[in-house]
């Protein structure tokens, strides 16, 4: 998993550091930066509701499929394969922009979670000892009971705190509260002194939120943003696709409860990580509300048929014809296999294999050659050894 975070995390890590060079505040740069990486990932976007759309719409169809022949499971596969075909839908496809989006979002997080990786652009020797120095500062200041530190659990050992994902954060939290400590990594605290996490003058993005003042708010803030979209997509697939709604059941409840469940998490990190979950769920609330005015159920028809029209035009097939005449030839080519047993391998009232007298006759003639051939292969291999000795 670190290796997907790190191959998409550095690339888009130029991005989030030509912004900073820019901005100098990383608030700031969180905003720009998911605004960013969401339109790097629109036509993505566009492509996957597309093909939701199109599923939607395609899903009484299917239905009525499986009313028709959900007793006969081999008739309704190559019903719904003939479906799939004649409407120009392949299944797989709304799978594949959330395939490439998913490693892309990785990278994001490996990017908003490691700023001194991608930001100050520090070896990962440099940051294992910087690791070392804030666990003792964090430590020291746990066993005092001061505050700021009492929420890192992470904190629990070295080797706990070094494998957290959100070790570079509490490094600099660290260093917040005891730059003396770091003293030897000069151009470390020369470039941490000058990190702007502070957010409107309020948040010190750096810190983690506590339950007894105003940083709560960015936790409850991160867990509504999400809710907030939530409410709104099932409101909208509601509005547009009352069946499907009904068949998500328990789905739909969970869609509920992670919002509230990000609230807890969120509380457990700096707070860059819950602002960070704020920009995606805001940016992301806006996107489908473009999407879902662009893309109907009327618009949606209209690109199938040009699609339809384009294969036309071509000639060619589309993947699911290619995908239904492979099908049926595997089909053809079982049936003709279970027709040649069916006429040539009897059995008697005991299950026992009943062979005619050709069959028969085949069958010894096999067993004489096969007898021969492994003679044949004792006798060379006896003449080796002799020649050997």
């Amino acid at each position: 998993m670190n290796f997907i975070y790190e191959v998409f995390g550095y690339p888009l890590g130029y991005i989030m550091w030509a912004i900073y060079s820019l901005i100098k505040n990383y608030g700031v740069a969180i905003v720009l930066f998911t605004f960013v990486t969401k339109a790097l990932l629109f036509p993505l976007s566009v492509k996957q509701q597309k093909n939701s759309a199109m599923m939607a719409a395609f899903q009484p169809k299917l239905q009525a499929l499986q009313k028709k022949y959900g007793n006969n499971q081999e008739k309704l596969q190559e019903e719904q394969m003939k479906l799939y075909a004649k409407e120009g839908i392949n299944p797989m496809s709304s799978c594949l922009p959330m395939l490439i989006m998913f490693p892309v979002l990785f990278g994001v997080i490996d990017v908003v979670y490691r700023p001194l990786t991608h930001i100050m652009h520090c070896s990962k020797e440099i940051v294992n000892s910087l690791e070392s120095v804030a666990f003792k500062v964090i430590s020291t200041a746990q066993a005092s009971g001061e505050a700021w530190a009492s929420g890192i659990t992470a904190a629990k050992s070295a080797e706990t705190f070094a494998n957290s994902y959100q070790s570079q954060l509490f490094i600099i939290q660290a260093y917040n509260h005891n730059p003396g400590a770091f003293a030897s990594y000069p151009t470390f605290s020369e470039w941490a002194s000058s990190f702007d996490m502070n957010l409107f003058g309020i948040f010190d993005l750096g810190a983690n939120p506590e339950w007894t003042n105003y940083t709560l708010i960015i936790p409850v803030i991160a867990g509504l943003s999400q809710l907030l979209t939530t409410v709104y997509m099932q409101w909208h697939q509601k509005k547009t696709h009352p069946e499907m709604q009904m068949q998500m059941g328990a789905m739909n409840a969970m869609l509920y409860v992670m919002p509230i469940v990000s609230i807890f998490i969120a509380k457990s990190f700096p707070m860059a990580v819950g602002f960070y979950w704020i920009c995606q769920s805001v940016f992301a609330f806006f996107q489908q509300i473009i999407l879902n005015k662009v893309y109907t159920p009327e618009k949606v028809a209209e690109l199938v048929e040009k699609d339809r029209e384009k294969k036309r035009k071509k000639g060619g097939k589309s993947y699911m014809e290619r995908m239904m005449e492979k099908q049926a030839e595997l089909l053809e080519q079982q049936k003709q296999l279970e027709g040649a047993q069916t006429k040539t391998i009897r059995r008697d009232e005991e299950g026992n294999l009943k062979l005619s007298k050709t069959q028969q006759k085949d069958f010894e003639s096999k067993i004489i050659a096969d007898a021969r051939k492994r003679m044949e292969e004792k006798y060379k291999d006896d003449e080796v050894l002799e020649d050997t000795e």
